[in-house]
């Protein structure tokens, strides 16, 4: 764990497992697709591709089972199943909202960084209602290279106008901490969603749930 260097002047969410318990969503849709051809994997393997890309996530699973096909394939299978999955609407996660309440109170800029496509993403904020609280989305079809990556928080970043550094990262899983910390962010790990991970290596600092988030780091806008 680290000190903060803050005070910082942009929190930027991961989405899934932090905004809101969506992870499982994604592991149902896939189970939903292997399926059709009498297969399954269960939650101790599949854990392994949280954070990571849809793409990565399919290289996996066919190698881990031994099929046959690509990625590409699966993933074009999987995206109509993973939205009737998402459409359920879940409610955000303990703390987030009072979160971004006192965050949009001092005039704190907020973006999403997150793996999941734009579709996706609008879809679990629109069930979660949390569409509106989001602007800025930085999403896995927006990027070359997805979490572990930076590319996605220094997109995000980029979207609003602010340094990196001077940017606070919420993130849920070794990839998106990863990410988080190569774009040079100061990385916190939240533990709140069914699917937490134990204290990753790597995070600057570890919380059960947003509601423990030490919002003293990040600076109060001035108003003019």
């Amino acid at each position: 764990m680290s000190e903060p260097s803050g005070p910082y002047r942009a929190v930027i969410f991961d989405m899934d497992g932090v905004l809101v318990d969506s992870e499982p969503a994604f592991f149902e849709a896939v189970n939903l697709v292997l399926a059709e051809e009498g297969r399954s994997v269960d939650w101790e393997r599949y854990r392994r591709f949280l954070g990571t890309s849809v793409e990565e996530t399919w290289r996996g699973v066919i190698a881990m089972l031994g099929m046959r096909g690509d990625a590409p394939e699966y993933v074009r299978r999987y995206e109509d199943v993973l939205l009737d999955c998402l459409r359920r609407p879940r409610p955000p996660l303990p703390g987030v909202v009072e979160l971004l309440d006192e965050l949009e109170r001092r005039g704190a800029p907020v973006a999403l960084a997150t793996s999941s496509w734009r579709e996706w993403a609008d879809v679990v904020l629109e069930g979660a209602g949390l569409r509106e609280r989001f602007r800025h989305l930085a999403t896995g079809d927006a990027v070359a290279n997805e979490k572990p990556a930076p590319d996605t928080y220094l997109l995000a970043a980029g979207l609003l106008g602010i340094e990196p550094p001077s940017c606070v990262a919420i993130e849920d899983t070794p990839p998106g901490i990863a990410s988080a910390k190569a774009a040079g962010m100061y990385a916190v790990q939240v533990r709140a969603s069914s699917t937490a991970f134990p204290p990753i290596d790597g995070a600057d600092l570890v919380i059960d749930s947003l509601a423990y988030f030490p919002v003293a780091m990040v600076a109060t806008a001035p108003t003019s």
